[in-house]
C-alpha cells in the first residue's frame, strides 16, 4: 500500500513524496516531474530524522506544505497519531534528508510559512482549518500565535457555511499570494472549493485582493467520493492543485495564477472583444452591381503597414465574388475597390442550370446567394499569399478550394495573377472554413477545415494538395457548453506567447438559431491539443447591424494584430463587415483566467 505525503517544489521540478511498507518496515520515497502531471524522473529514498539523528519510523504525514527559506526548506505537517494532533516541523537542504524540529506546541491547525520572507525579522505562518490567522517565529521553533482571524467565510459567497484551510502560500506580482480551501460536508465527505487572497508584501495582514469565485471546485459527481487535497504548486505561470482519491491515486488540475489584476473585479475578466464604435466597416456600395445587395465575412492580412481585406461580395447578379478594401489602423477603410479582386473561374464554382432560379431552394446555399466564392481566408507563407475558400456552383455540396499569389503581386493588386483555383476536399461532402497556418508545425503544413460538426486538422508534407483533405484529428463541440452543436475555424491562427490563437465560430443546441464568435488557444507544437476555450461567446449576434440581413448571425473570417491590437473581423447579417478589437495581451490574459480547469489523473510508475 502506498500512502501519498505531500507535494514539494525544487526549482523547475515538482517533487511528490509517498511511503510504502516492505517486511514490516516503512520507507518514504520522492519522485519528480518537468511539467506537473508526469512524474517519470529519477525516483530517490528520503530520510527524516530527530535531532538526536534516529529515522522516522512511520511516515505518516499528512497536509504537509514545504516552504523555501534562503538555502533551507521548512516543512509543516500533522501525522495520523491522535496523541500528536499538533503540527509538527522539519528542515532540509535538499528535499532529501529532513532533521524534524518537534511538534509546534502553539499550533494545532495546518499551516505554512511564507517563502524567502521575513516581517521585522520574523518568519511568518499562515495557519488554519475553520479561519486563518497568522503566527511569527524568529527561529522557526517557537511560534506566536496571533488570535485575530486574517481570513473568515463570507456570507453570500461560495464560502458560505464552509470552514477555511490553508492551502499554500508564495510570493507573486510583488505581494502574497494565499491560496485556501472553502471545504463543507455533504453526506459525510468534504466537498472542496479553492479560494485565493493576495496580502500585501509590507504587512502580511493587509489584503489587497480576495476572490469571489473559487478557481476550481471539486466536481458534482465527485462530491461523494474520497477526495482530498494534496498541497498547491505555483509552476510555469500556473497553479497545479494536487489531490488524492481514496487515499492512492492523484489527480491533479491547474489555473491560472490569480490576483495579478488584484483591482478589477472578476465581471471584468470576462474574455471579450470590444465592436468598433463605427460598425459596419464595409457596407454594400449601390454604385457597383457586383456589391450591391452584400459586402461580410472577409479575409484579412496585416502587410506592408495595412490591413488588407477580402470580403465575400453580393451583387445583382447574386453570385459571390471577393472585394478588396485596405486600412492602415485596421478599422477605418482608407481604400477600397472597385472591381472585384477575385470572381468564380471553374465550372466547381459557377452557377450550373440556374433557370427559373431553382437554386433558390438549394440546400447548400449560403448567405443568400446563388454559388461562387464564399467565406475566403488568406493566409501568407513566405513569398506567397494563400486563399482558401468555399466553392459552390449552386448545386453540389460546397467543397474547400485553394488559390495563391506572389505577395507582390497582390500588393499592386494584379489579381490576374491568382494561381488556378484547386478543390482541396472530396466530392460530394460538404466542407468548409478551411484555414492555413501561418508557418509549418513539426515540418508540416497543417489545415484545419470542417465537416459537420467538428473541426478537421491535417497535416501535410506541401501545398499542393495532390490528395484530398482527410481529416486525420479533430477538435468537437463542447455538449454543455455554448458551443454544443457545430464550430468552424474563422481567422487563419495567430502565433502568440500562449499558443496558437485561434477565432472560431459555433452554434449550440441551446440557441440553435444563432452563430456566435469564439476562441481557442492551442498547443504551438501540437495544435490539435486545446489549452483554453473560452467558456462564453465573445461576440454574440446583439447588435441591430447584427441583425439586418440574416438575423442572429456573426461570422468571423479574418484576424490581426496591428501593433498590440488584437482585430477581428466578422460578417453581421450576412449583409455587412464588422469589427471587433482588444489589447492582444488583455486578451490572453482573460482567455487564461478564464479557463475550465480539469482534473487529469497523474502518470507515474510508482503509482501504476
Amino acid at each position: 500500500m502506498i500512502n501519498i505525503l505531500g507535494i514539494g517544489q525544487k526549482d523547475d521540478q515538482i517533487l511528490l513524496y509517498y511511503a510504502y511498507t516492505k517486511s514490516g518496515k516503512t520507507f518514504c520515497k520522492v519522485v519528480s516531474s518537468t511539467d506537473g502531471y508526469q512524474f517519470n524522473g529519477q525516483t530517490k529514498y528520503v530520510i527524516a530524522t530527530d535531532e538526536k539523528n534516529r529515522e522516522e519510523k512511520n511516515y505518516d504525514w499528512y497536509k504537509a506544505r514545504i516552504a523555501k527559506q534562503k538555502d533551507t526548506y521548512f516543512l509543516t505537517y500533522k501525522t495520523l497519531s491522535k496523541t500528536a494532533p499538533n503540527l509538527h516541523g522539519a528542515v532540509s537542504s535538499d528535499f532529501l534528508r529532513w532533521t524534524k524540529s518537534g511538534r509546534i506546541e502553539s499550533l494545532k491547525e495546518v499551516g505554512t510559512v511564507i517563502p524567502d520572507f521575513k516581517d521585522k525579522n520574523r518568519y511568518v505562518m499562515y495557519f488554519g482549518e475553520q479561519t486563518i490567522k497568522l503566527a511569527y517565529s524568529g527561529d522557526l521553533k517557537n511560534w506566536k500565535v496571533d488570535e485575530t482571524p486574517l481570513l473568515e467565510p463570507r456570507v453570500g459567497t461560495f464560502e458560505e457555511d464552509s470552514n477555511l484551510e490553508v492551502a499554500g502560500v508564495f510570493q507573486a506580482y510583488d505581494n502574497i499570494l494565499l491560496p485556501y480551501y472553502s471545504k463543507r460536508q455533504e453526506k459525510g465527505k468534504y466537498c472542496y472549493e479553492v479560494g485565493a487572497c493576495l496580502f500585501n508584501r509590507k504587512n502580511p495582514k493587509e489584503i489587497i485582493w480576495r476572490s469571489e469565485k473559487p478557481l476550481w471546485s471539486t466536481p458534482r459527481d465527485l462530491h461523494h467520493e474520497s477526495l482530498k487535497p494534496l498541497g498547491i504548486a505555483m509552476f510555469k505561470e500556473q497553479l497545479i492543485l494536487y489531490w488524492t482519491l481514496h487515499e492512492t491515486t492523484v489527480f491533479a488540475v491547474s489555473c491560472p495564477i490569480p490576483g495579478k489584476h488584484a483591482q478589477a473585479t472578476d465581471k471584468q475578466f470576462n474574455v471579450v472583444l470590444n465592436r468598433y464604435a463605427n460598425n459596419p466597416i464595409i457596407t454594400p456600395n449601390p454604385k457597383n452591381k457586383w456589391e450591391s445587395r452584400a459586402t461580410f465575412n472577409s479575409a484579412a492580412l496585416y502587410e506592408d503597414g495595412k490591413v488588407h481585406f477580402l470580403y465575400r461580395a453580393l451583387g445583382a447578379s447574386d453570385i459571390s465574388v471577393l472585394g478588396y478594401a485596405s486600412s492602415c489602423d485596421g478599422v477605418t477603410i482608407d481604400e477600397r475597390s472597385d472591381l472585384p479582386a477575385y470572381v468564380p473561374r471553374e465550372d466547381f464554382e459557377l452557377p450550373q442550370n440556374l433557370g427559373d432560379h431553382q437554386a433558390i431552394i438549394d440546400p447548400y446555399i449560403s448567405g443568400g446567394g446563388y454559388g461562387g466564392i464564399e467565406d475566403p481566408r488568406i493566409t501568407r507563407i513566405e513569398d506567397t499569399i494563400y486563399l482558401t475558400y468555399v466553392a459552390h456552383n449552386g448545386a453540389s455540396p460546397p467543397r474547400a478550394t485553394i488559390s495563391s499569389i506572389k505577395v507582390e503581386d497582390f500588393l499592386k493588386q494584379r489579381w490576374d495573377k491568382w494561381s488556378k483555383a484547386k478543390l482541396i476536399s472530396a466530392p460530394g461532402i460538404v466542407n468548409k472554413s478551411a484555414v492555413i497556418f501561418p508557418e509549418k508545425v513539426q515540418g508540416k503544413y497543417v489545415i484545419f477545415h470542417r465537416v459537420y460538426p467538428n473541426i478537421l486538422v491535417d497535416y501535410v508534407d506541401d501545398l499542393n494538395f495532390n490528395n484530398y483533405l482527410q481529416g486525420q484529428y479533430f477538435i468537437p463541440p463542447r455538449k454543455t457548453h455554448w458551443d454544443s452543436k457545430k464550430l468552424s475555424a474563422g481567422a487563419p491562427p495567430i502565433r502568440t506567447k500562449d499558443g496558437w490563437l485561434m477565432i472560431y465560430h459555433s452554434v449550440g443546441y441551446q440557441d440553435p438559431s444563432r452563430y456566435k464568435i469564439g476562441a481557442m488557444l492551442l498547443d504551438l507544437e501540437n495544435p490539435t491539443k486545446v489549452l483554453y476555450r473560452s467558456n462564453k461567446p465573445i461576440i454574440s449576434p446583439d447588435a441591430p447591424y447584427e441583425n439586418e440581413g440574416k438575423a442572429g448571425v456573426v461570422y468571423p473570417c479574418g484576424a490581426a494584430v496591428v501593433g498590440d491590437t488584437l482585430h477581428v473581423y466578422y460578417g453581421g447579417g450576412d449583409t455587412v463587415l464588422c469589427a471587433a478589437s482588444q489589447n492582444l495581451n488583455t486578451f490572453l490574459e482573460q482567455m487564461k483566467y478564464n479557463q475550465e480547469p480539469k482534473l487529469q489523473k497523474i502518470q507515474s510508475p510508482m503509482l501504476n
